[in-house]
């Protein structure tokens, strides 16, 4: 518990200081991301980072540097959670497309929101509940108890409700959730133990989820992708994009993988326009440990 006091106490100091006080401390924070960082990730990332986006190594670093950086500036705003309202919505994010997010609830099958761990996820989850749509966010649980307590309190204060991406109870309650034509947030570009299938990402085979578009299918739901950027100090844009959607037909496999196959385009077309906004240091490809912790280790 010792833990969840402790974030509990730097959420009251965030909430209650100056902007640069705010920033210094993300800046700080950002910092010692970058310097506790295995330097087998720092490779795997900086080596995809060239692989995907075709950049010289300098210019990879960067992007690799500035993608976990950003994780101070993520973990302040989420810490700041206490603060925020409508107000801030109103003034800090522009949000494009909002019309396709509203279209497709007002079809009344229930909506399913799809993004990937780009920008600040966990705001982009407040952003929607504030606009005041009943959200619903599958979510993974925390090895440690006091931090997965700690995070699904902040990503409730907005009135998002949090479901975990494991057990029957679970998929009971996500088609629930549409049935009942709410919203269900999906973060779709890490791979699980779950149903997934083999899909080109980058040029580069990799296993992509099939939930979102396996509940697409069940329930006739349109799959909605959007993605928060960061424009500038304290500014966002919340991009929505038009409604994907699963057919129902004899070849299951290919219902499936049709709109995956859209989403993980979309997904690279954000990651090439704004590349240190995705977490890079993750082993997408799942060849890291292979190509750069298990060589390390040899070396």
């Amino acid at each position: 518990m010792l833990g969840y006091w402790f974030m509990k106490a730097l959420s009251w100091i965030l909430c209650h200081s100056p902007k640069f006080l705010v920033k210094l401390i993300a800046d700080g924070i950002g910092f010692l991301a970058w310097q506790v960082t295995p330097a087998w990730r720092k490779r795997m990332a900086i080596v995809n980072i060239k692989e995907c986006l075709g950049v010289e190594t300098p210019r990879a670093e960067i992007i690799a540097h500035a993608s976990v950086k950003r994780f101070g500036r993520m973990l302040t705003e989420v810490l700041r959670f206490p603060v925020l309202d409508k107000t801030f919505l109103q003034e800090h994010i522009e949000v494009e497309g909002r019309e396709f997010l509203e279209a497709a609830y007002q079809q009344k099958k229930g909506v399913i929101l799809c993004t990937g761990h780009f920008g600040n996820w966990e705001l982009l989850g407040m952003s929607v509940a504030l606009m005041g749509y009943p959200l619903l966010s599958i979510a993974r649980k925390q090895n440690n108890s006091a931090m997965d307590n700690f995070i699904n309190e902040y990503r409730s204060l907005g009135g998002q409700q949090i479901v975990y991406n494991r057990g029957e109870s679970s998929m009971l309650t996500i088609s629930r959730v549409l049935r009942d034509k709410k919203m269900l947030g999906v973060l779709y570009d890490q791979d699980t133990a779950d149903d997934s299938m083999e899909l080109e990402f980058f040029g580069k085979k990799t296993k992509v989820p099939l939930g979102a578009a396996f509940f697409s299918r069940l329930h006739g739901a349109p799959i909605v992708p959007f993605f928060l950027h960061n424009n500038g100090e304290d500014k966002f844009v919340l991009r929505i994009y038009p409604p994907l959607y699963a057919e129902k037909t004899k070849d299951r496999a290919t219902d499936l993988q049709k709109p995956m196959k859209e989403l993980m385009l979309i997904l690279e077309h954000e990651i090439i326009k704004n590349p240190s906004m995705w977490f890079w240091l993750h082993d997408r490809w799942k060849d890291g440990k292979r190509r750069f912790r298990d060589t390390e280790s040899e070396g």
